[in-house]
């Protein structure tokens, strides 16, 4: 028997998603060959160093993603509200509207370093996006900054409270409040 074929963009959607719902100590190799299709030999032919492999090229895979799509908004020219308010409904999108779980959320339970290490990149990244919609509407770098820090905070305390209530409000009023919160020069300095 021939084994099973599956493309990239289809292997990484179904990694994510059990990762996504059961975490990384969570999800098992039973888990993945189910999602998958393929063979536990055949995974680790893909990802020899295991689930940490696996985790770190989907998360390499998230970063392509937001680099290219989500935050690339903030590296564009215009008004820095207006780049912000797309940024918000690619975020809308990348999260279907608060429906599916972050990935940072869920596999930096572990204690893996080289995921650890690569979801911080991944944040910084993320916050260094958000900062330059900021700068870009002349608020200070260190306000720019903490103003980033804070909204993804929020962004991301919205997928899990929106996850653990069933309803996906806090994720859109975080959503919401984005542009504003990352441009707007006088709100509170602290």
């Amino acid at each position: 028997m021939r084994p099973a074929k599956i493309s990239d963009d289809k292997l990484f959607q179904e990694l994510s998603d059990v990762f996504r719902r059961k975490g990384y100590d969570g999800a098992s190799y039973s888990d993945l060959m189910k999602a998958t299709g393929l063979v536990k030999a055949s995974l680790y032919h893909r990802f020899p160093g295991g689930k940490a492999d696996m985790v770190n090229a989907i998360l390499s895979e998230v970063d392509r993603q937001f680099a290219e799509y989500v935050v690339k908004p903030a590296f564009e020219e215009g008004e820095p509200q207006v780049r912000a308010r797309k940024i918000a409904r690619r975020l809308r999108e990348f999260y279907r509207s608060g429906k599916q779980w972050c990935l940072l959320d869920t596999v930096t339970l572990a204690d893996s370093p080289s995921t650890r290490a690569h979801a911080r990149r991944s944040m910084e990244s993320w916050i260094a996006a958000f900062a330059r919609l900021g700068r870009d509407a002349g608020v200070s770098p260190a306000i720019a900054r903490s103003r980033s820090q804070e909204a993804v905070a929020a962004i991301e305390g919205g997928l899990i409270v929106s996850r653990v209530l069933g309803d996906s409000s806090p994720f859109l009023r975080a959503l919401a409040n984005l542009p504003k919160q990352l441009t707007v020069g006088h709100l509170r300095e602290s």
